[in-house]
């Protein structure tokens, strides 16, 4: 499409990302749905709603996306990072989860400097060094500092998205400037994420029934998150349906154009704008009871405004894979 420019798709990527983690946070307290369940049937339902729209790929590229190893990849590495970014949901807001996920990007450029042989330039290094200090700082601040689980866990969610970024950028079918194949491929990529999902929650449940009981408590309960359960709950299908049709679908969507027309680490560094999406979201919802009250901390805004800065600062000059794309 031609309105799709890199920095278009990129702000509805952050802008899809943001109203979902605030949706499927508000509906996971709510309605106190299991997590994996709920991602599960928005996946289902993402993969086949987007399948139908383009349903004239049907014909034309088949299951060709599903011979494809960089599919399932893409979706198993999906399905474990939505895992641990939603388990560090339960221990803090998706605002300052959102803010700590600025790291992403320092993760991201190792990754791809190791993996696409892209390296960085000696220039980004000052944006980087600030997203650390400001992180660490940010950290302080929070209910048990480095002790919150919500830490540990975005932190492995941060490795493992990269990973899935990677292997989303190198899609063979990724490749290409055709919104329509990207739309009927995003579909795919849902379909094999959620059986994906199925698959590692029946091994998950297996794995924790065989933990004694005194196995350490944050690590046991996740794994239970991990594994489906309420699957006959229909307020668990009534909003995953809803959600996963529309806003999942969307920032998946997006997040396989926005790689495709600028970079992976383009991409992750633009999602330093997400925190502002989720509190334009998540404090009307505080203050209409759907969520817990947090007190707004502004020296906490502070600091994830000057890590969204550096962000900024270093995808300035990373504006793609070769250097500028009509941003």
């Amino acid at each position: 499409m031609k309105f799709e420019t890199p920095l278009f798709v990129t702000l509805l990527c952050a802008f899809s990302w943001g109203i979902l983690v605030v949706l499927t946070r508000i509906t996971l307290l709510e309605y106190s749905i299991a997590p994996a369940t709920f991602v599960f049937i928005q996946m289902l339902s993402g993969g086949l709603i987007l399948t139908l729209l383009s349903y004239k790929r049907i014909k034309s590229i088949g299951v060709a996306p599903l011979k494809q190893i960089h599919t399932w990849g893409f979706g198993f590495f999906r399905v474990f990072s939505a895992s641990f970014y939603v388990g560090a949901l339960v221990y803090v807001s998706a605002t300052n989860v959102a803010f700590m996920g600025a790291t992403t990007i320092i993760i991201s450029i190792l990754m791809v400097w190791l993996v696409l042989k892209r390296k960085p330039k000696l220039i980004e290094l000052p944006g980087h060094i600030v997203i650390l200090v400001v992180i660490y700082l940010f950290i302080l601040k929070l209910e048990g500092q480095f002790s919150n689980p919500a830490v540990w866990l975005l932190l492995v969610s941060q490795v493992i998205i990269s990973i899935a970024i990677i292997i989303g950028e190198t899609h063979p079918l990724n490749q290409n400037n055709n919104s329509g194949d990207t739309l009927y491929l995003t579909g795919m990529v849902f379909i094999a994420s959620a059986i994906m999902l199925l698959s590692l929650s029946y091994l998950g449940s297996i794995f924790e029934a065989q933990l004694p009981d005194d196995f350490y408590p944050v690590f046991r309960n996740h794994i239970t998150r991990f594994v489906l359960q309420d699957f006959f709950n229909p307020y668990a299908w009534i909003f995953g349906f809803l959600t996963g049709a529309t806003f999942r679908a969307a920032a998946i969507y997006y997040s396989l154009r926005s790689v495709a027309l600028t970079s992976s680490e383009f991409y992750l560094g633009s999602m330093s704008m997400m925190p502002f999406v989720n509190m334009i979201f998540e404090y009307p919802a505080m203050w209409l009871g759907y969520l817990p009250q947090e007190d707004f901390v502004p020296s906490m805004l502070l600091l994830g405004t000057i890590s969204c800065l550096a962000s900024l600062y270093i995808i300035f000059f990373k504006r793609d894979k070769g250097d500028v794309k009509a941003v």
